[in-house]
């Protein structure tokens, strides 16, 4: 099995992160007139992608253990959602601005790495059976007026068996 020491990926993160930004820029005046593709998938968003993974790597290792229970993969899984939530912030930045800013890059990894635990527990918090049923419930009761909680208001008889006669 491959080992790989964390110092050894710690620099080679640094590596692609410092290699990007120059890449980015050159893209960035090649492609100043020629709009082939949409912004995300431009060569001079290299920058943006290598930093929103960057930032998606970093949510991975931050253990919250109250979120972590409800996924199967949990640093995968905040890896995925730091990774496309970095780029779709910058995307949604980008959208007000006429040029390519500089600080995109590191708003990227701001954005991956702090939106990926809120997304993962707003999605823990939202997927919460008991308090998707008492929303429910309330707007049940808001509509109709009828209360169709399970609490102690609705008892069933299970002494009744069917077919007795009395």
């Amino acid at each position: 099995m491959l080992k790989i020491k964390f110092w050894q990926l710690w620099w080679a993160c640094v590596a692609a992160l410092a290699a990007s930004y120059p890449i980015s820029a050159w893209a960035a005046d090649q492609l100043i007139g020629a709009k082939v593709l949409p912004a995300p998938f431009l060569l001079s968003w290299t920058g943006v992608w290598v930093f929103s993974t960057a930032g998606g790597l970093c949510a991975a290792f931050v253990k919250i253990p109250e979120i972590d229970k409800s996924f199967n993969y949990p640093p995968f899984a905040k890896f995925l959602i730091g990774l496309s939530s970095g780029v779709a912030l910058s995307v949604a930045v980008n959208t007000f601005n006429e040029a390519q800013s500089g600080a995109l890059p590191l708003f990227a990894l701001l954005a991956g790495l702090f939106s990926a635990p809120l997304v993962a527990g707003t999605m823990v918090w939202i997927s919460n059976q008991k308090r998707i049923n008492k929303t429910l419930n309330q707007a049940v009761r808001k509509r109709t007026g009828l209360d169709t909680s399970l609490d102690d208001d609705f008892q069933i008889n299970k002494a009744y068996k069917k077919g007795d006669s009395e």
